[in-house]
């Protein structure tokens, strides 16, 4: 998961100017944590994952995190299924939180597509606008 973390998150590294964004800074050790201890999902192909997603549960609210497909496969459907797995594995919240690099062309769109509203957009640095978004159930 870590090594797909950081191929599918180089480009947005590159648009951000900045090799460090959250998502290429975390630690293998780290996401090997949120496997033991919340919620983990992978599409695979044939053995070699080809996308990943993580749920981080705190009471009523679910974080996505580490939303990645290989850049490869990017448009096939892998995030869509992902970020619906992930949601119908987790009944027991009330709301899904996420933030996303708006310098990234569709990623606001994709979660939009998929029930999620930008609740707030925050600047992260001098180039970098963050989308915090979120999706109620029930």
């Amino acid at each position: 998961m870590h090594a797909l973390q950081m191929r599918a998150f180089a480009e947005e590294g590159r648009l951000s100017g900045d090799a460090q964004i959250p998502p290429l800074a975390e630690t293998a050790a780290a996401i090997e944590w949120h496997i033991r201890t919340q919620t983990a999902l992978v599409a695979d192909d044939d053995g070699r994952i080809v996308g990943a997603i993580r749920a981080i549960v705190e009471g009523p609210i679910c974080t996505l995190r580490g939303v990645c497909v290989e850049p490869a496969r990017h448009g096939r459907g892998i995030g869509a299924a992902l970020v619906r797995a992930i949601e119908q594995a987790r009944p027991d919240v009330q709301r899904f939180e996420l933030t996303t690099n708006t310098l990234v062309p569709g990623n606001v769109g994709f979660y939009e597509r998929r029930g999620y509203r930008v609740d707030e957009l925050i600047r992260y640095t001098g180039t970098i606008v963050l989308a915090r978004m979120s999706k109620r159930i029930g």
